[in-house]
């Protein structure tokens, strides 16, 4: 009996190895999102903090990539990373390495953005296929990005991008325990970064239409603003649907630029 334990246990153990080993991968792959929300299951989110290559795609050049960075979620949000289900696979028609940038978004904003740094020096030390990136963040994750585009030094060409970003400050804003909020009416990005920040009409966007004043109305040194239209291939562009949006810009600059 004692026998027939051991090796139901040591099944067991083999088992749930091999299922943990697939939830620790690095790699999202391609074909294992989900695009459909009642069916998502949080695998684009549900990794560790870092870089987190994308693959299952085929990659005609190395020579430029891309780096996506996710916003806020609340507690209990069911579905998060869902928003990037249909522009990841937008982006990978690009042919380009693609990375998600996995991060704690109850961590100060500005410890992230000094970390995305650290962890891009890595990242390229590892790469030096790579002569340029492109670093897109959505909503929070566009606060970081562009707390990192102010703090990047480097000569290595940054192409930055902050899609529906509240980078003004607000009264709802999330206060942090252990740092300022890092968010001001101007931003002084680096010379050595091409920044372009992607705003939603307001009345229109789901988290910003409650408040007085539009979030995303900040001044820039070195940086470009945009205002998204109101539809875009007959959908309404909100909040979320602003990535895809922007992804389709993007793609098609690139394409062009071949």
């Amino acid at each position: 009996m004692s026998l027939i334990i051991v090796v139901k246990f040591t099944l067991c153990s083999l088992i749930l190895g091999l299922i943990s080993a697939k939830n620790d991968t690095s790699e999202i792959f391609l074909t294992d999102i989900i695009s459909d929300k009642k069916k998502y299951d949080e695998y684009i989110i549900n990794r560790s903090i870092g870089f987190h290559e994308i693959t299952g795609f085929e990659q005609s050049d190395s020579s430029n990539g891309i780096i996506l960075v996710h916003g806020f979620y609340p507690l209990g949000w069911r579905s998060k990373g869902f928003e990037w289900a249909e522009p990841i696979k937008n982006f990978s028609k690009a042919g380009l390495p693609m990375w998600l940038y996995r991060y704690d978004w109850n961590q100060c904003p500005s410890i992230t953005a000094m970390q995305i740094n650290s962890d891009l020096a890595t990242l390229l030390e590892k790469n030096k296929h790579l002569e340029s990136l492109i670093i897109i963040g959505h909503s929070f994750g566009g606060l970081i990005v562009t707390l990192f585009s102010e703090s990047w030094e480097s000569t290595f060409p940054i192409n930055a991008h902050a899609i529906a970003s509240g980078l003004a400050k607000s009264k709802f804003d999330r206060k942090y325990l252990k740092c300022e909020n890092p968010k001001k009416s101007k931003y002084n990005i680096s010379k050595n970064v091409e920044y372009k920040q992607w705003r939603t009409i307001k009345d229109q966007d789901g988290i910003f239409k409650r408040l007085n004043n539009d979030p995303q109305v900040v001044t820039f040194i070195n940086g470009k603003t945009t205002l998204l239209p109101k539809r875009w291939k007959s959908t309404r562009v909100g909040h979320n649907f602003s990535i895809l949006v922007v992804s389709d810009i993007i793609l098609s600059d690139l394409q062009k630029n071949k």
